[in-house]
């Protein structure tokens, strides 16, 4: 019998370790049957619970048979060897011996230590694969832990680390261990060590999930992001539309004071985020999206989805932006093709146009 004592340190063991006892307990009894053999004992193994007493019992069962079937079951024994131990027993029946495990040898104590060790380690690379592998698409906190050869380590938790190639950070930000990062988790996969967790900081889908956990109005779904595109460690450009009622989108993300839209910007290494309301018309729309800029007009095809943007002269260079970054973002984020012109080459290449947008 294994004693109480023993069983409130699985239970410890458990709790220590983020397993539950019934986890911990199959790995007992795994590590009991093997340690049993290794002391001679050739018999089916077997343990009882007794969970109100936290107790656990541990026997070896033989079962009687007229002649060893190879493929049979453990613990196969001879009528005429049964009748050797319990001289009535017949064909069918079985021999129940109790085990003293406090008989075993130092050896067979080691043996039970080591694949005790070695399945609970099994359990915890398997609950941690499972638990990344249910985070696969969102952001996670994880710790710098080392950088070196273009290569950054990070602490993500469940005692697991990821290895990101700084390609896929933020260009120009830096990692000194101890810092903590925002990071996306893009896939995980099984291995013997443990799981092997993707993570990156310079993708689209952390700007929207930063927003998710940022901006509870974009969590409960009041106010849905239906674009999004991104310079790393530059400017993203994301367009909202508020799905509620005299709510302003573009003010909720701001946030007082521009809070939210600041923590956001700290995550992400102070990367410029520009706001826009997504609008019904493709004239607003393309309107809102090259903002800071004020639009004059767009001549917009609905079915190429290309437009002919005008801007006055004064705001042309601030509408393409620099290395035309502020035309793309816009043109990405919403979809469709944007050429932009100034007022005096419009005209002079005789392009008719009507000021049907102001955003001045």
């Amino acid at each position: 019998m294994i004693s109480k004592n023993f069983y409130e340190s699985l239970e410890a063991l458990a709790f220590e370790r983020g397993l539950t006892i019934e986890e911990v307990l199959s790995k007992v009894e795994t590590a009991i049957a093997i340690s049993c053999k290794n002391s001679g004992y050739t018999g089916d193994i077997k343990t009882e619970w007794d969970f109100d007493r936290k107790r656990i019992r541990v026997f070896e069962y033989k079962y009687v048979v007229d002649e060893i079937d190879p493929e049979g079951p453990k613990g196969q024994i001879t009528l005429e060897e049964a009748q050797e131990i319990k001289p009535k027993i017949k064909v069918g029946g079985e021999i129940r011996t109790e085990i003293n495990l406090g008989s075993f040898t130092r050896k067979a104590a080691s043996i039970f230590k080591q694949s005790l060790l070695s399945g609970l380690k099994e359990l915890e690379r398997e609950n941690a694969y499972n638990y990344f592998k249910e985070k696969v698409g969102e952001v996670i906190t994880a710790k710098v832990i080392d950088y070196s050869n273009n290569f950054v380590t990070f602490s993500v938790g469940k005692d697991c680390y990821a290895n990101m190639p700084d390609k896929e950070g933020i260009p120009g930000e830096d990692f000194f261990p101890g810092d903590e990062k925002k990071v996306y988790i893009t896939k995980v996969e099984k291995t013997t060590k443990g799981p092997k967790i993707f993570i990156t900081r310079n993708n689209r889908e952390i700007v929207k999930r930063l927003f998710e956990m940022e901006i509870p109005e974009v969590a409960d779904g009041s106010i849905e992001i239906m674009g999004i595109a991104r310079d790393p460690g530059s400017r993203s450009k994301v367009g909202v539309l508020s799905l509620v009622n005299n709510l302003d989108p573009k003010g909720a993300c701001v946030g007082p004071g521009g809070l939210r839209i600041k923590r956001i910007n700290e995550m992400l290494n102070d990367e410029k985020i520009d706001i826009f309301t997504w609008k019904d018309t493709p004239e607003e729309l393309i309107a809102e999206a090259l903002m800071p800029a004020r639009v004059l007009s767009v001549i917009a095809d609905e079915k190429t989805k290309q437009a002919t943007v005008i801007v006055s002269d004064d705001q042309y260079s601030l509408a393409i932006g620099r290395n035309g970054q502020n035309a793309r973002l816009a043109a990405y984020a919403i979809g469709w093709r944007i050429d932009i012109k100034n007022v005096t080459d419009a005209t002079a290449e005789g392009i008719e146009f009507t000021y049907n947008v102001n955003k001045g």
